[in-house]
């Protein structure tokens, strides 16, 4: 059944019915007249509406509309303190992701002059917003004693990276791939065993400036190589994981610290060496009860 919503100024219909509203066709009552507030408002209501305007229908009335406006503000206050409680948690996870990019940022750039610094992270959906730049800036308030008022130095660090970082780059191990910044990254089909990502980095420049370079980078295992593009990283990375493996020949790695194996493959391109009791007494050996004399030179 379809309601009328009636004016408190409506003139009185002439009919008079006897029917006593039930409590579902109250409460659609109480819906059409929110601001109904008298007992004269309610009765031209009951009666345009086919109903009795007896004591009774009115009190219940005028109950129904008072139960829904406070039902209406219980909704409202829990609706607000639902919001905030959300814009809590948002802000708090908003706040985790500025500071795990700013852990990293510290760890990879540098930072830190004389009159202070300052890292600001923006988070964005736009991916031709990421970046990273420094304004540097003075003050004349960090000295005092005699150097009061001198200008110092000031390195502000805008750093504007994807909502998502922490999962696209962050949980994926490239935060610090290589020792540099990733900003952003999109996986890549894999090479084999190589892993191939579209991203953007961060390169120390001179004094705190940087340089947002974009290209590829690979990685396998621990080992990353940037480079413009996935043919130049995946050969990079593959030089540079020969030379990683290959050190020892290279002579990075102390005498001492090699295992027999090791000794061998370092110096048996050499060929056939010489090995006199003044070497074997220099470097220890001579108290090895496995040192063979048998040719040695004495002198």
């Amino acid at each position: 059944m379809n309601f009328k919503t009636i004016s408190a100024n409506a003139i009185a219909p002439s009919s008079i019915s006897l029917r006593c509203p039930t409590a579902c066709e109250l409460s659609k009552l109480a819906a059409l007249h929110p601001g109904l507030n008298t007992k004269k408002h309610a009765q031209l209501v009951l009666r345009h509406n086919g109903f009795s305007a007896n004591t009774a229908n009115v009190e219940q009335l005028c109950e129904s509309v008072a139960r829904m406006l406070e039902i209406r503000s219980e909704r409202k206050s829990q609706a607000g303190t639902e919001r905030l409680r959300t814009d809590a948690i948002h802000a708090r996870l908003n706040n985790l992701r500025k500071k795990a990019v700013t852990m990293a940022a510290k760890s990879c750039l540098r930072h830190g002059a004389a009159g202070g610094h300052l890292m600001t992270v923006k988070l964005t959906t736009e991916p031709g917003d990421v970046g990273y730049e420094v304004v540097m800036g003075a003050n004349r308030d960090t000295y005092r004693g005699r150097f009061k008022g001198k200008l110092a130095r000031e390195d502000h660090h805008n750093i504007t990276v994807p909502f998502d970082w922490r999962t696209r780059v962050l949980k994926r191990g490239l935060a610090k791939a290589g020792g540099l910044l990733t900003l952003t990254a999109q996986q890549l089909v894999s090479h084999g065993d190589i892993e191939l990502f579209q991203a953007t980095w961060v390169e120390q420049g001179r004094g705190f400036q940087v340089n947002v370079r974009q290209g590829v980078i690979a990685r396998h295992g621990s080992e990353c190589f940037h480079a413009e593009d996935a043919r130049n990283a995946i050969a990079g990375l593959v030089r540079k994981i020969a030379c990683a493996n290959d050190r020892i020949l290279r002579g990075q790695t102390s005498c001492y610290e090699l295992s027999a194996a090791a000794f061998v493959r370092k110096f048996e391109r050499y060929g056939h060496l010489s090995v006199s009791a003044r070497d074997a007494y220099a470097c220890g050996a001579w108290a090895c009860p496995n040192f063979c004399v048998n040719g040695s030179d004495f002198n």
